[in-house]
């Protein structure tokens, strides 16, 4: 067994850190849907043409849901106690927007909690299923397993942590949703923050044909153990303040972390946009005193690379930009990049 050397974020307001020792303290907004008691889901093979899901109906068109439209009700599915650190199930948090009706389709998006964090805290935090009862989409909030040191966490390099798997985690909560929910399969979003933006990273490297589109925030982007090779290039929007004293926006470098070294945001950028066959350098533009946007648009497939670079911003899920919620920025860009196809 092969530990991560770190994971980092918020649980209830605290942010932990094992690369640096440090702490950080996070204001957590937003609102509480009323909760039902946990829902077994089981889960159902996912329909596939090519190296492509495309947008067909899914076997939750026109089953009545046993949740409530415009609340948000926890859930389980079943798992393998080989790949889950021996647990038998798996959690997470599912919102249905104010608008679902078992007869249409529903994007999803996944949004994925930070180190020590959970999944409520994460809808807390985000505003995403407010957004989706007026945006009609399904939010998803997964819940990290409980590592070694009693925190929850993803295991977002592969499956070195305790044996976990979290693309066969991922695989089987998205064969769940579209066994229990109306899902536009063409229409699959994944964002994060810090430990859980390392994990949106990860499911860009493996999970390409099923994931539209990726919005890390603060993510630790170290190396996945098997490679990063994605089935398609990808749309990719990066957040991340350059005064990040948890995951350091300039990376650690392998002189210093031989075993783990941690590429620089700019890094990561160029390597996506290699994998993206972007072929020109990206575009520059303000937008406002503290906040850069970076532009890549010259890619194949019609993906793009947009990062926002916080001037002087820390460990945090940014509390707007240019004046809007983050996560109505994220959907923007979602919107505009569904999988290819569609």
């Amino acid at each position: 067994m092969m530990a991560t050397p770190w994971r980092g974020q918020a649980h209830s307001g605290v942010c932990a850190c094992l690369l640096s020792g440090l702490a950080l303290l996070s204001a957590f907004a937003g609102s509480v849907h009323a909760t039902s008691g946990p829902v077994m889901i089981p889960t159902a093979a996912a329909s596939t043409t090519g190296s492509f899901v495309l947008s067909a109906p899914t076997a939750g068109c026109g089953r009545q849901s046993t949740a409530s439209p415009g609340t948000t009700v926890d859930a389980t599915i079943p798992a393998d106690p080989a790949l889950s650190a021996g647990e038998r199930t798996r959690a997470y948090r599912v919102h249905l927007p104010a608008s679902y009706a078992p007869g249409d389709t529903f994007p999803v998006v996944l949004a994925f909690h930070g180190y020590s964090g959970d999944s409520a805290g994460m809808e807390r935090m985000t505003g995403f299923s407010a957004l989706a009862d007026q945006g009609r989409f399904i939010a998803v909030y997964p819940q990290g397993l409980t590592g070694i040191d009693g925190q929850p966490f993803w295991a977002s390099v592969g499956t070195v942590d305790l044996g976990i798997d979290e693309v066969r985690f991922v695989s089987d909560l998205l064969d769940a949703l579209e066994s229990a929910f109306c899902i536009d399969t063409a229409r699959i979003y994944a964002t994060g923050f810090s430990n859980g933006g390392a994990m949106a990273a990860f499911l860009a490297c493996r999970l390409s044909d099923r994931i539209a589109a990726f919005a890390p925030v603060s993510g630790n982007f170290y190396a996945p153990r098997d490679g990063c090779f994605p089935t398609r290039p990808v749309a990719i929007l990066d957040i991340h303040g350059t005064a990040d004293r948890v995951v350091t926006y300039y990376g650690v470098p392998e002189a210093i972390n031989p075993r783990w070294p941690l590429p620089s945001i700019p890094m990561w950028l160029r390597e996506w946009a290699a994998r993206d066959n972007c072929t020109d350098e990206p575009t520059l533009f303000s937008d406002g005193p503290d906040v850069t946007r970076m532009e890549w648009i010259s890619c194949t497939t019609d993906v793009a690379i947009t990062h926002y670079r916080i001037d002087g911003g820390g460990h945090e899920w940014p509390a707007a930009l240019h004046g809007r919620p983050v996560a109505a920025v994220m959907w923007d860009f979602f919107q505009a990049h569904p999988l290819p196809g569609a």
